[in-house]
């Protein structure tokens, strides 16, 4: 028994030995590059191209990111074009940085960049754009998801943008465009988008592009302004782009529309005075009613007396201060917020 003691003791020294200082697997750094971009997108308008992206917030660790640059490149796409994967695969190989290009004016930010192409060069070419990002304190991003733009001579905005406000809808008219930017006349139909300001951001009124140049906007108030625009739509290869922005439209909705006159108002005398009663009116911006009395009297009837200085919440008005065996004319007018007084209605009663 004793001999086999020294193996014993070389295997617990060799099994301890094993397992000294380590903690598990090694594992490999985690590039100190950021997260790739993953919504980046590419739009013609009009004389533009407008590039937008969620700028990333974080390192691929997951660590907070300070972003310092970013970068747009563009290949050319000749042909058939590429496949998506073999775009992704030769992107950043054949692509150049946007900024040395010389297509046009840049004008670039951390998540959104202004493209002002000579339309000479690029009028029915087809480019692929990408971009990556990089950090103060670290390298470049994997380039993000790839969009193919072809650039088109799109119509000139609509102009003489008009409103007329309504009771209940300002209704907004234009003239079609006649001609491209190039000058030509347009082939195939023009569509319209028609935007409202909404917080300092126009924002997209129609669902569809309208296929008229008018729209009734019906979701407004009376007593605010309100600004619009309109630009110039075309299909293009299963896609709608858009034009430039037509010149702003300012619209003061002011509310010059009176109620509807009561209906059937009638008077009833009796021992306490006069009732006078009448159906209510419909309208939302009702504040009230007012009314009116005239007595007759050999001459006619005299000048109407305001009975209500403060607008009646309901429609029923008792008048105690007649005299018997006179006769009245009540008017009965309803009155809005704005203060628009509706026709009279009117009734006559014997005491």
């Amino acid at each position: 028994m004793k001999k086999n003691v020294p193996v014993i003791v070389v295997l617990l020294l060799a099994f301890f030995n094993s397992g000294c200082g380590r903690k598990g697997q090694l594992q490999e750094p985690v590039p100190r590059v950021p997260q790739a971009v993953s919504d980046f997108r590419a739009v013609q308008q009009g004389q533009r191209l407008i590039f937008t992206w969620t700028a990333p917030v974080s390192y691929l660790s997951g660590a907070p990111l300070d972003l310092s640059s970013v970068e747009i490149r563009v290949m050319e796409i000749k042909g058939e074009g590429l496949s998506e994967k073999k775009a992704s695969d030769s992107f950043m190989k054949y692509s150049r940085p946007l900024a040395e290009r010389e297509l046009g004016r840049l004008e670039a930010g951390l998540n959104r960049a202004v493209l002002w192409p000579e339309m000479e060069k690029v009028t029915g070419r087809s480019y692929l754009f990408g971009l990556r990002t990089k950090a103060r304190k670290g390298g470049w991003s994997e380039i993000s998801n790839l969009v193919s733009v072809r650039l088109e001579v799109l119509p000139l905005p609509p102009s003489g943008l008009r409103a007329e406000v309504k009771e209940y809808q300002i209704s907004l008219s234009w003239e079609p465009p006649a001609t491209g930017l190039d000058g030509q006349p347009l082939a195939g139909e023009v569509f319209y988008n028609l935007y409202r300001d909404e917080a300092g951001e126009f924002r997209l009124l129609n669902s569809q592009p309208l296929t008229r140049p008018r729209f009734e906007d019906l979701n407004f108030s009376f007593g605010l302004t309100y600004r619009y625009l309109v630009r110039s739509v075309v299909s293009r290869s299963g896609e709608y782009r858009e034009g430039d922005d037509s010149e702003i439209l300012e619209v003061r909705a002011v509310d010059v529309f009176p109620p509807a006159a009561p209906a059937e108002v009638r008077a009833l005398s009796g021992v306490d005075g006069v009732t006078i009663s009448w159906l209510p009116n419909p309208e939302r911006d009702l504040a009230g009613y007012r009314v009116y009395r005239s007595k007759e009297g050999a001459g006619g009837e005299e000048p109407p007396v305001l009975l209500t200085p403060e607008n009646l919440a309901v429609p029923v008005f008792l008048d105690r201060s007649v005299e018997k065996n006179t006769g009245y004319v009540y008017s009965i007018c309803a009155v809005d917020n704005a203060g628009n007084e509706s026709p009279a209605a009117r009734v006559k009663v014997k005491t």
